[in-house]
């Protein structure tokens, strides 16, 4: 006796031919028959397994979850203030756990995923000189929204709003609850400035960097001039290799500081930066921390 089940790669290749065929459907034509000449997609062919083989892979008692026992959803509904693949994650898991969700978009992102991901989607209203960021930066208009539609709960995702304390308070004050740490809590970490202060104060090691947020290219030389170079410039309200810049040479000071300036200000609303003694190749070790806001940490 043996039983007939469609392999790993097969499963995988249908997979990618129905999402193709999913975002085809809202991509406008051209865009579709640029692409058609090129894409190929092979599927593997069904392969055959023996019944042991099945049941080894299988539990041996049924698992049976009582009426009533199903978790209570947290809320009816719930924005995610973001974009892409973050947004499409954080819907697909209100969704496993019965909420609402509401999506916004920029105009440049109206052919995007997680705009058709949602259960709502609205899109952001910005200036014609601005940024395609700037819209998801707009805390007014994303509150307002939300208040709207009857959001009960807004996550940010990461970056953009984040570990702004400023969207947080604003989602407090408007009845929204911030999916992310307290204000309190973003006041002293989302800015890398006041974080590094916090480390100082607990007698964590640091390595040598700016008391503070920086205002020009002077204080950078004046830094340079006693720790020496290569310095690193870092965005202070941000992350993720955005306004960070590398100086290996002092006459790149004024124009890396500029830059840096200039992206944190377009990636996160704030163009503050500050500097620190730059070390290559670190070793990197990450501790993840996370609290449910009950005390359970």
């Amino acid at each position: 006796n043996f039983e007939m089940k469609i392999g790993s790669a097969t499963v995988a290749g249908l997979c990618v031919l129905a999402a193709s065929a999913f975002t085809d459907a809202f991509q406008p034509a051209a865009l579709v028959k640029a692409r058609a000449s090129t894409r190929s997609l092979s599927i593997a062919p069904l392969q055959v397994a023996t019944e042991p083989e099945i049941a080894s892979h299988m539990d041996s008692e049924s698992v049976v979850v009582p009426v009533g026992k199903f978790a209570d959803k947290p809320f009816n509904k719930v924005m995610a203030a973001n974009r892409s693949e973050i947004s499409v994650r954080i819907m697909r898991a209100c969704t496993e756990l019965n909420m609402g969700t509401v999506a916004i978009y920029g105009y440049e992102d109206r052919y995007s995923q997680h705009r058709w991901g949602a259960d709502q989607s609205f899109m952001l209203e910005k200036e014609e000189s601005a940024t395609p960021i700037s819209a998801y930066l707009d805390i007014a208009q994303i509150i307002d929204i939300a208040k709207k539609n009857g959001a009960e709960a807004i996550h940010p995702g990461y970056g953009f709003l984040s570990e702004n304390p400023d969207f947080a308070q604003a989602c407090k004050d408007s009845g929204i609850e911030f999916v992310g740490p307290t204000v309190e809590n973003l006041n002293t970490f989302s800015d890398k400035t006041s974080a590094r202060a916090a480390a100082i104060e607990a007698g964590v090691p640091v390595v040598p960097g700016s008391a503070g947020a920086l205002n020009s290219a002077e204080e950078v030389e004046a830094f340079v001039e006693e720790y020496g170079l290569p310095v690193i410039l870092k965005a202070a309200m941000g992350g993720g290799g955005k306004g960070m810049r590398v100086i290996k040479k002092k006459e790149d000071i004024a124009e890396l500081f500029e830059s840096a300036s200039s992206e944190a200000l377009s990636s996160f609303g704030d163009g503050s930066v500050f500097v620190e003694k730059f070390i290559d190749r670190p070793r990197h070790i990450e501790v993840q921390i996370i609290g449910d806001g009950t005390g359970n940490v």
